[in-house]
């Protein structure tokens, strides 16, 4: 098994916030630390997601070009344009899968960027699926599946509400689309992970083989956006599985600075 991300420590409960609607909002403070060891740790499991060290070794050996020329020309969003737009989210979709994986003790394939036909936009479907079996009792197993929108750098207020709004109106459709999420992830798993795609393969008919869904929508905001008072205000029981909707929203200080140092460092390892 993939060893737990150092950085992981980084991430501290806090106080739930309740909306004004009774909602319970999970809190979780991203508290990143200057410490060069584990950013540089990061950096690489984080790369890892677009491209795997022996993908890295073939490429650059067959194209006879640096590892840091094959990473930012075909793997990582460019840092301008759209694909700072899409770095901010694949960052967000990447942390939040960091923890459920790590912390919450799903199975969390991760499928979604690397063979991304453009680099620079994000990839169609539900942005984080979690799996977990019982062995003891099949009608517990459960796949979690995640909406996941960022506010980076935005300061405005209104943005803030936005993005978790944001995030619980997408999960609404992701009633429909998580099963064409699933198979997809299974397909690219069958050739890459056969482990993981044995997993998956049990969630592949939830008609003749049911298994719980659980619904979430998480925001991650820079704390130059994140606004307390505005993110109460934010609405959920139109959503169609409002009473088990989890809700979960993770903060940090000055995040697009440290997203973008990220990405450098990630284009080097």
């Amino acid at each position: 098994m993939e060893k737990m991300h150092s950085y992981i420590k980084y991430l501290t409960q806090e106080n739930p916030i309740i909306t004004d609607e009774g909602k319970q909002i999970e809190i979780l403070h991203l508290d990143i630390q200057n410490d060069p060891e584990i950013f540089e740790d990061w950096a690489k499991q984080f790369r890892r997601n677009y491209c795997s060290d022996d993908e890295l070794a073939e490429m650059t050996g067959v194209m006879n070009i640096s590892h840091k020329e094959y990473l930012k020309n075909f793997k990582l969003p460019s840092d301008s344009g759209i694909g700072l737009s899409t770095m901010s989210g694949d960052f967000g979709e990447i942390l939040v899968s960091d923890y459920f994986q790590y912390i919450e003790k799903y199975m969390v394939p991760r499928t979604r960027y690397d063979s991304k036909a453009n680099k620079d936009t994000s990839t169609q479907g539900s942005d984080v699926l979690g799996y977990k079996q019982d062995s003891s009792n099949v009608s517990n197993d459960e796949v979690v599946v995640v909406e996941v929108k960022s506010s980076a750098s935005v300061s405005s207020s209104s943005k803030a509400k936005n993005k978790l709004q944001e995030a619980i109106n997408h999960s609404d459709k992701d009633f429909e689309r998580f099963s064409t999420s699933i198979v997809a992830s299974y397909l690219r798993l069958k050739n890459s992970n056969s482990d993981q795609a044995k997993v998956v393969e049990r969630f592949l008919n939830i008609t003749d083989k049911p298994f719980n869904v659980i619904y979430g929508a998480v925001a991650v905001y820079s704390n130059q956006s994140y606004d307390i008072d505005v993110i109460k205000t934010v609405v959920s029981k139109k959503h169609r599985d409002f009473q088990k909707l989890r809700l979960l929203i993770i903060h940090s200080d000055e995040l697009m600075k440290f997203i973008r140092e990220l990405y450098l460092k990630a284009s080097e390892v």
